[in-house]
């Protein structure tokens, strides 16, 4: 992705101040295939060969070590490091190495996810090093975006709305969910998204959402979704979760489902910098409880109100006191289980501000229905 002049100070300064308070000389950061968002996130290059790792050090140039001779161009041209070696052998030795330098003190990310030969080679070219686990670290350093990075959340959010978009074109008595979702990632992958997720549900009295299945839409059911899609990786990605009706709805699901849509307004309407990330959740609660569904709004029948992704996670649950700061994105969903009618869904990405909240999707909150032309 290209990036803005200031972007990769403007992230190592956040990196590089929270690796002081720790105590570090120098960071390693590791990522493999199937978990880009470290390296992503640090420079700005997501893996596709077999992985990479990247050493900055708390004083001087960070160096990114890639697996792949092919693949040096695109870093080249991607990320905002320019030491960047290619590394087919030894690559962790050499990381490590460079790690070594800077001083006694050195913090790591990834480690859990390397393979036991990457995992050695550092131990050992870091012998003698106070050597830390430091995920927290990143995690924290990515909780704030820069405008760069809201600039691509909200391109995320309008691939999900296209996304959505593409599940009310093809729906239709008989596709299977298998290809509902093909049909909404297409859409998703055509306008831009580098991978996404999505969960979705078919029938009547559904108890949740699942991964597609053969599963084939009937008349009366209806259709529950949460679409996923990413840009770079899931540190940039937003959510969208929908409730749609094959044919017209009922007064009770109308009823119902107008519980979710009350408990996401008055949560937004009240969100801002300096609320705490358990606020949001205790108002969903409020509107839903004081309908008669208190027992409802806590494990096992729902875990959280609104969630962040990869890194800079956010959970919107009753115990997190974390305070929101301008700058913050998540989804906010009052996703509920309601006993009349079943598992229902609602939910959008937002931006926090100082004065308020930015929704990032622009599909109306609201119960769908689809009305066959006879």
């Amino acid at each position: 992705m290209m990036y803005p002049e200031n972007e990769p100070l403007w992230r190592f300064a956040k990196i590089r101040n929270l690796m002081e308070k720790a105590q570090l000389d120098a960071l390693v950061i590791y990522s493999c295939q199937w978990k880009v968002e470290f390296v992503h996130y640090a420079a700005n290059f997501r893996v596709m060969g077999d992985d990479a790792v990247m050493v900055l050090p708390l004083n001087g140039e960070p160096s990114l070590y890639i697996s792949q001779p092919w693949d040096l161009p695109r870093a080249t041209e991607e990320s905002w490091v320019k030491n960047i070696v290619v590394a087919t052998e030894n690559m962790m030795k050499m990381a490590g190495d460079e790690a070594a330098k800077y001083g006694k003190s050195i913090g790591v990310v990834g480690d859990s996810i390397m393979p036991n030969y990457h995992y050695y080679a550092l131990e050992k070219s870091l012998a003698g090093k106070t050597v830390s686990s430091q995920y927290a670290l990143l995690d924290k350093a990515a909780l704030v975006k820069s405008e760069w990075e809201q600039d691509i959340l909200r391109k995320c959010a309008k691939l999900a709305d296209a996304g959505f978009a593409a599940e009310l074109e093809c729906m239709r008595v008989g596709i299977s969910e298998y290809e509902m979702v093909a049909e909404i990632e297409y859409a998703m992958r055509r306008g831009g998204a580098d991978d996404d997720f999505q969960m979705i549900g078919m029938g009547v009295n559904l108890p949740s959402m699942n991964l597609a299945t053969d599963n084939t839409l009937k008349m009366g059911d209806l259709v529950e979704t949460e679409i996923t899609p990413m840009i770079g990786s899931i540190s940039y990605a937003t959510q969208l979760c929908k409730t749609v009706k094959m044919g017209p709805a009922s007064n009770l699901e109308r009823e119902k489902y107008q519980l979710l849509c009350d408990a996401l307004e008055y949560a937004l309407s009240k969100m801002k910098a300096g609320v705490l990330a358990k606020d949001p959740c205790i108002w969903q609660n409020e509107v839903i409880g004081a309908a008669g569904y208190e027992k409802y709004c806590h494990p096992p029948y729902m875990r959280s109100r609104g969630h962040s992704f990869g890194l800079g996670a956010i959970d919107l649950n009753e115990d997190n006191e974390l305070v929101l700061e301008a700058g913050m994105t998540m989804v906010v969903h009052p996703n509920q289980a309601i006993p009349e009618v079943g598992y229902l869904v609602l939910g959008e990405s937002i931006l926090v501000r100082e004065d308020g909240i930015e929704r990032l999707s622009t599909s109306e909150a609201k119960l769908y229905e689809i009305i066959p032309r006879i």
